[in-house]
């Protein structure tokens, strides 16, 4: 063999080592990453392989990897919370239905009741002109204005304007909001009865029920 096959062939071995580097390093893991014992060379922390030593001088360090699969975090949706600014209760789909309609009334609910954090969360839904379409992210129903200032929950698609509110922000921000009805021209508010929960109406007087009538939209997950 001429010195020249020796040469490359002792090239090749070496080259064949070096690829196998990465096939054996040695890891050991640690929660959400894995760290690899390596060798300095010019290109960095590269990993270390049996017969490294043996070959040339190793400078060992250390090597982050990330460890197996990636954990893809599902993004988060948004949704709102009305609250009634006089009592404190939160707009809520509960269990509670008009004998003649069969529909569901809208509810406000205090801090312990069962709907609390379960159907108290909504999407507002942008409409035709500056007005929207309320509706509960864990039902799909609409708010929906009826003429004998009752407030429903309808399932389905909205199909007229007595699905349509206007919010009307009284200090500038959703922190303060009156929502008027766009088709019957009321506004809705949270009755004030009992501490658990209470009956959403619509009143055209707010003189009256001016309190009663302001909303805090607050942004949560859903």
């Amino acid at each position: 063999m001429s010195f020249a096959t020796r040469r490359c062939t002792v090239f090749g071995v070496l080259g064949v080592l070096l690829s196998s580097a990465l096939v054996q390093a040695s890891s050991v893991q640690g929660g959400s990453s894995c760290r690899s014992t390596g060798c300095v060379t010019q290109y960095g922390c590269v990993p270390r392989y049996s017969n490294y030593r043996t070959a040339l001088y190793c400078q060992r360090c250390e090597i982050a990897e990330q460890c197996g699969r990636a954990v893809v975090t599902p993004e988060r949706k948004v949704c709102y919370q009305l609250t009634a600014i006089a009592s404190g209760q939160k707009l809520a789909s509960r269990e509670s239905y008009d004998r003649r309609t069969q529909q569901r009334y809208a509810s406000v609910v205090g801090q312990e009741h069962q709907y609390q954090n379960e159907r108290d969360k909504w999407n507002l839904i942008a409409g035709p002109g500056a007005n929207y379409y309320i509706q509960n992210s864990a039902t799909g129903e609409y708010l929906r204005a009826h003429g004998n200032n009752f407030v429903h929950l309808v399932p389905g698609r909205p199909t007229d304007d007595t699905f349509l509110f206007k919010p009307i922000l009284v200090r500038g921000s959703w922190s303060c909001v009156l929502f008027q009805s766009v088709c019957y021209g009321g506004y809705i508010y949270g009755e004030r009865y009992s501490a658990a929960s209470n009956f959403v109406l619509m009143t055209q007087d707010l003189q009256r029920c001016y309190q009663e009538s302001l909303w805090s939209v607050s942004t949560v997950y859903c």
